[in-house]
């Protein structure tokens, strides 16, 4: 990946750079061990392809709020696919402080179909049910 694009080309698809329409990354590492039992890395290996929004500190004060579809997870680092702008980014894993999780197809403040992406497994909790319970079970009636 690491090319000179000569003439100020500014503008390459992920797909001519790699030929495949995928983000190369290391290979999938198992967090089911007994040391990383409990970890973020295996929560996140748990829940690949589904949505998150993760909150960072950057240095002692500042927050930063990055969020996306979990692509790929390491020891140091996970990949968000961000849908709008149909980029990846590489998240340091140790910043993390905060992670929120959508049912599928649900996005904070809209309702966007859930894509299909390359590579991506669905984990423990991925595809089950869609979120749209109505309510009208019979609790707190007499």
């Amino acid at each position: 990946m690491n090319k000179l694009y000569p003439d100020g080309m500014t503008t390459v698809t992920l797909g001519s750079i790699q030929g495949n329409n995928e983000l190369v990354t290391p290979p999938v590492e198992n967090f089911d061990t007994e040391a990383m039992r409990g970890s973020m890395q295996e929560i996140f290996s748990d829940n690949l392809g589904q949505f998150v929004v993760c909150e960072f500190l950057i240095g002692t004060q500042a927050t930063t709020r990055k969020e996306g579809i979990l692509y790929s997870v390491a020891r140091s680092y996970i990949v968000l696919y961000e849908e709008l702008s149909h980029t990846f980014v590489v998240c340091d894993i140790f910043s993390i402080k905060f992670v929120t999780f959508y049912l599928p197809g649900q996005r904070p403040q809209r309702n966007i179909p859930n894509p299909n992406l390359p590579n991506i497994r669905n984990g423990s909790g991925a595809g089950n049910g869609n979120g749209t319970g109505n309510g009208t079970g019979s609790a707190g009636s007499r």
